[in-house]
């Protein structure tokens, strides 16, 4: 069960203890845990990524990457920040390859 995370504490404490990957613009932040039923996830998307229809659109499309592959990251506390001002939208597809990576790299740790 990946639950999400509620308070910017939780995020800080991610962010300033987690390990970093960026990839295409997209930075994570994982903290490993020892509770290995539960984790947490949180998406933070800023506003000069585009507009709030297109900034939704890309939270959903994360949260739904992440929900398709819970399994890789039933130990782990992740926050995805978007910094990059991008000149065209991400496409799903692209997005879908990026994770690839990213639980690719996640393995690793």
């Amino acid at each position: 069960m990946i639950d999400s995370l509620k308070n910017s504490e939780s995020f800080l404490e991610i962010i300033s203890k987690g390990q970093k990957f960026t990839a295409s613009g997209l930075t994570f932040y994982v903290l490993k845990k020892n509770d290995l039923n539960e984790s947490k996830f949180g998406v933070s998307i800023k506003k000069i990524t585009g507009n709030a229809v297109y900034r939704n659109k890309l939270k959903r499309q994360i949260k739904n990457l992440i929900r398709l592959n819970q399994e890789k990251i039933k130990k782990f506390d992740i926050v995805v920040i978007n910094y990059q001002k991008r000149s065209k939208p991400i496409e799903y597809s692209e997005l879908e390859l990026i994770f690839k990576k990213f639980f690719k790299n996640l393995s690793l740790v």
